[in-house]
């Protein structure tokens, strides 16, 4: 749901670049980097960043530069946490540019849209969640793998129409179609990442840096 293949406007794309080098200089700084050092995470943190790269190329087109697709960017957050999760994400977009031709212009704003944004919003759930409801592993699974992700694919395919729309001449055609059919993706995507997000908390519980066993087990 990024802009990869029509130039912003320069402004804009300067804006974006500004924000988003801040964003993810924060994120660098702020990163548990000792935890990627634990056996099997590293590689499971790669092994994502890779796997989101191909799963965005499998998309329906809605016009030249506005796809719908299966997004993950809500397991990315659950797992490894907002600072790594919006690293690896931020790689994910390079990548993606890089391999399919994109418009470097555009990367900042891409940035902001697939990484910083989704990532902040899932840690927004995530807090609010742990402080507000009870400490139970069924609130985590369904509070923040299936609510949390519903919001924060829904929320950034929105906020990626709204600037395909502000910023792209090209027209886009049924948009309320557009948005129905994002939601509707969304929807499947969420039961997806809740089944993903429940298996990683039985057999690998150490790859779901949210997921504080102390939490939400031994004190039921």
């Amino acid at each position: 749901m990024g802009i990869f293949n029509t130039p912003l406007p320069l402004g804009v794309a300067i804006i974006a670049w500004c924000l988003a080098i801040f964003g993810i200089l924060r994120c660098v700084l702020g990163a548990p980097w000792k935890r990627l050092e634990a056996p099997t995470v590293f590689s499971a943190w790669c092994a994502l960043l890779i796997m989101l790269t191909m799963l965005w190329r499998l998309r329906i087109n809605i016009n030249s530069d506005l796809n719908l697709h299966l997004m993950g960017l809500s397991l990315f957050p659950l797992m490894f946490g907002r600072s790594l999760a919006a690293l690896g994400l931020g790689l994910s977009v390079i990548a993606y540019t890089a391999l399919f031709n994109g418009v470097w212009g555009n990367l900042g704003m891409n940035l902001l849209l697939l990484a910083l944004l989704p990532t902040w919003l899932s840690e927004v759930i995530l807090t609010a969640i742990k402080e507000r409801l009870p400490h139970h592993m069924f609130v985590y699974l369904f509070g923040n793998a299936v609510f949390g992700s519903m919001v924060v694919l829904s929320v950034t395919g929105m906020m990626s129409i709204a600037a395909h729309g502000l910023w792209i001449t090209a027209p886009l055609t049924n948009s309320y179609d557009t948005i129905a059919y994002m939601l509707l993706l969304a929807w499947g995507e969420t039961f997806l990442i809740g089944f993903l997000v429940t298996i990683l908390a039985v057999y690998r519980p150490q790859w779901l840096f949210t997921f504080d066993d102390a939490l939400y087990l031994r004190e039921q």
